[in-house]
Parts: C-alpha cells; structure tokens; sequence
C-alpha cells in the first residue's frame, strides 16, 4: 500500500472520494442530458420522440448489464482497471454518436456508451462506504461522492445545450464523449482498494471488522428478505421517475413556450439543486434513520411532481427543480445508505449493482413509454400523474422498512 495511505494526516480515502466525485460528474452527464439532446436529433433526422428515446432505452439496457457485472467485481478486484474499461466505452459510445444516420446506429452506441456507464456508479458508492467504514463522517464522504452527479447534471446539461445550440448535435456528441473518456480515465489511476483489503482501517477496529461479517447475509437470504424487496421497489419507482424527467423535462418545457435554454438550465438545475440533498442526507443519517430519510424523499418528490401538471411559466419550472432536485438528492444517499447499513459491507458493490439493475431494467421504458403517450395523447397530463402516485407509494413503502436482525452471523460475501 503506498506510504500516503499510512500517513494518519492524509487519509487517502479522501483522495478517493475526490476522484470517485469525478467519476460521478460522468454519471450526471450521461444520465441527465439526454432531453437536451432529443429534439434537436428528431427534428433533424425526422424521427418521432418514440424512436430517439428507444436509444436512451438502448443505453439504459446497456448500463443494466454492466452495474451488475461491475457492482460483482467491484467486490473481488480493484476498482481502477474496472473504470479504465468503463472510460473507453463510454467515451467510444457517445463519441461516435456523432457519426450516426440511422436509430438502429443510435441505439447499438449508446448501448455501448451504457455497458461503460454501469461502473460509474456501483464502483465509487461502495469503494467509498468502504474506506470509510468505522470511520467518523462516512455519511458526509458519501454524500459528497454522489453529488458528483448533481453538479455533472448542471454542469453538462449546459455544456450540452452551448454544443448543440453552437455547433449541433453531432458535434456536441463528439465532445462530451472525449470529456467523459478524459475524467473517467484519470479518475482511475487514483481510485484504490478499499481500507479492509488495504489493512487501511483505523485502529480499534477490530469489533467493526466483525461486524462486516455479522452483518453480511448469504445470496438468497438478502434477496429474498423483505427489506431488500422493499428497497428494490422504491429504487426502482424512483428510477422510473427519473428516466421520464431525463428525457421529456426539456421537450416538455419547450412545447409549453419555454425556451430551450432556458429548459436546458432547468434540467442542469434540477441535478445541481440535489446536491445539498445529497449532502445533507447522508450528514443526518447519523441522526435519523435511512428509512425515514427514504420515506421523506419519495413522498416529496411525488407531491412536488403535481407542480409540473399546471406549469405555466419558467418560475414555476424552476421551483419545481428546486424542491423536487433537493428531494431526489438526499432520496440517493438514503438508498445507498440504507443498503450498508441493513445488510454490511461485505457484498455491498453486488447489493448496490442488482437494485441499481433492477431500477434500471424497470425504468428503461419508461422514456419511450412516455413519449408514445405523449405521442398519442398530445400532452404529458398522464405520465406526470401518474409518476406522482408511483413515488407517494414508494414513500409509505418505505415507511415501513426495518432494519433485519443481525444476531446470526452470515458469510462475508455473496458467493
């Protein structure tokens, strides 16, 4: 282990959770900036919303596969190398998306650009939770790694509508994929074990390192236990939500008279506003359950989505944002969270990649789903109701959450 990673006035877990904060950036490129893109494309290759939202369909597919393989070795190997390949994907993927002429094209480069996509988020949530495992502040340092994807929502979803509006769309692809590759391959030369395969954890950690087993639970017992089914169903209702708004916010904003930019900057918002969610979520979990904080978040954004059912001008647009981004934000931390905290580090990347999967599987129709009902009925009414029904539901399933026993020890991974 190298000689920083020793030293007690540089905890190299912070190191860590800076480049895993990088690599998220990423993760809110890829996944919110979609909308951004849409129009522009079926307007100029005269496709139907349907048919340019089957390749955000394509790449969550894609991404399905790889945050279950990756979440999978994330628990055996070092999580560099896993990055590196995930950067070249990804950046080949939307890189060459600028080249494409037909939908069967966009749909087999973003599948590629998803199979890189899955690691930018099952590797840094569980490589960070464990170097800091038994350590104090566990809930900030996660907090911070996952509002990488709020602040690479703001910050992509403007540097994409700057592209497109300046340069087109093409060119826009062919960009930001080169900005992906760029930070995901540095990032993965500073990401490193974590501290209980490093010998990195802090002294007197002993009963800690038990509880890595205590709290590790054999495959089936955890996925068929009422809690995991719980959190499983809140993810993916919650990742249903967010497929619709990453893909029709925008066109939806547009249609209603709101300029482009300015829609844009609403979806860059809405991940920017989740950042003090995602912060401030994982800070009180030392105060408050992960389930309440759970609970609190799906019940809010459900309330706040009827905001979006009488949208009438850039003011409403942007409080929507504002309370539904803070809300999806700390909704983050507390699904990541809670799944350490029920079930233990041992198989935490397998846990965070299988409930990511099935989230994503779910919501991978979501966004054609939505624009064939746009398609058909003309108007969003529908799809924003009942996406609101969907997260209050969520809400009081999470409500009612609780925490396994932990009294009989389990082996320490899910092989």
């Amino acid at each position: 282990m190298p000689e920083e990673k020793n030293n007690p006035g540089v905890f190299y877990g912070w190191f860590t959770t800076g480049a895993c904060f990088a690599v998220m950036l990423t993760q809110g490129g890829t996944m919110w900036t979609f909308g951004v893109f849409l129009k522009p494309m079926a307007q100029d290759l005269q496709w139907s919303r349907a048919q340019v939202s089957s390749g955000y369909t394509a790449f969550l597919i894609g991404y399905v596969i790889s945050v279950l393989a990756t979440g999978r070795l994330s628990d055996r190997y070092s999580p560099g190398p896993i990055l590196l390949v995930s950067a070249i994907l990804t950046g080949l993927g939307f890189s060459l998306c600028s080249q494409i002429n037909t939908v069967h094209h966009l749909r087999a480069l973003l599948f590629i650009g998803g199979l890189g996509g899955g690691a930018n988020w099952s590797v840094p949530t569980s490589t960070v939770q464990r170097w800091f495992f038994a350590r104090k502040r566990a809930g900030l340092a996660l907090g911070i790694t996952i509002s990488g994807v709020g602040v690479g929502a703001l910050i992509f979803a403007l540097l994409s509508n700057y592209l497109v509006s300046g340069r087109g769309w093409r060119d826009a692809y062919l960009i930001v994929g080169i900005i992906f590759f760029a930070i995901m391959a540095a990032s993965s030369f500073v990401v490193k074990k974590a501290p209980g395969e490093t010998g990195a954890l802090p002294k007197g950690s002993g009963e800690a390192l038990n509880r890595l087993v205590v709290h590790s639970r054999e495959r089936r017992e955890i996925l068929t236990s009422l809690p995991f089914i719980g959190i499983t169903i809140c993810h993916c209702i919650s990742v249903i939500a967010f497929q619709i708004i990453a893909a029709h916010l925008v066109p939806y904003a547009t249609d209603i008279g709101i300029p482009s930019a300015t829609s844009a900057a609403a979806i860059g918002l809405l991940g920017g506003f989740s950042i003090p969610g995602r912060i401030i979520g994982g800070h009180l979990s030392g105060r408050i359950p992960w389930q309440r904080i759970l609970a609190f978040s799906h019940v809010g954004m459900g309330l706040f989505t009827l905001l979006l059912l009488p949208l009438q001008g850039t003011w409403m647009l942007y409080c929507y944002v504002l309370f539904y981004g803070f809300f999806h934000g700390s909704r983050v931390s507390a699904y990541l969270g809670i799944l350490g905290d029920f079930f233990g580090m041992g198989s935490l990347g397998e846990l965070i990649g299988i409930t990511m999967a099935a989230g994503i599987f779910t919501g991978a129709f979501a966004p054609y789903l939505a624009g064939f009902l746009f398609d058909v009925a003309g108007s969003y009414l529908a799809v924003f109701t009942i996406m609101a029904v969907l997260l209050v539901a969520s809400g009081i399933i999470a409500s009612i959450l609780r925490k396994p026993d932990m009294d009989t020890k389990m082996p320490a991974s899910l092989s």
